[in-house]
C-alpha cells in the first residue's frame, strides 16, 4: 500500500463538504471504510481512517487520567475531534473544525501516508 501522497487542491461547497480526491478516494475504498475521525491540530484538520484513528487512540489510552499533564492531553485531542463519513466521494466538515483550521473555499489535501491533513489554502501557502 502506498498510502496518502501527494497534495491537491479542492473546492469546499458552503456546507462545508469537498471532493475527496479520486487517489485518496481508492484507498480509503480499497484500505479502510469510509468512516473517519477528524481532529483539529494547530492550524490544519488531520484526517484519520476509523482503523488509524484506533491505532491512535490506543497510545492515548496508555495516558494516565489522573495525570494532570496527560488528562490535558486527551482532552485537547478528544475534545477536538469528530466523526465524519465519506459519501458518494464527499466529505462534510463539521462547522466548528472548518472554523478553527480557518477553512473557506479553497482547501488543500496533504497526505500524510496513514492520515491525512485538510489545511485553507492561504495557510497553506504560508507553512
Amino acid at each position: 500500500m502506498n498510502g496518502f501522497l501527494g497534495t491537491y487542491t479542492v473546492n469546499m461547497d458552503d456546507k462545508g463538504r469537498l471532493n475527496v480526491p479520486s487517489k485518496f478516494k481508492a484507498i480509503l475504498e480499497r484500505f479502510y471504510d469510509p468512516q473517519m475521525v477528524i481532529c483539529v491540530m494547530d492550524n490544519f484538520l488531520i484526517a484519520f481512517p476509523q482503523k488509524e484513528w484506533q491505532v491512535n487512540e490506543e497510545k492515548l489510552n496508555s495516558l494516565s487520567g489522573l495525570d494532570r499533564e496527560d488528562r490535558q492531553k486527551m482532552r485537547e485531542f478528544y475534545s477536538r475531534a469528530s466523526e465524519c463519513e465519506m459519501k458518494s466521494g464527499k466529505m462534510l466538515i463539521p462547522q466548528l473544525q472548518r472554523e478553527a483550521a480557518g477553512l473557506n473555499k479553497e482547501v488543500v489535501l496533504v497526505g500524510m501516508s496513514k492520515t491525512f491533513e485538510i489545511w485553507a489554502g492561504d495557510r497553506w501557502s504560508q507553512s
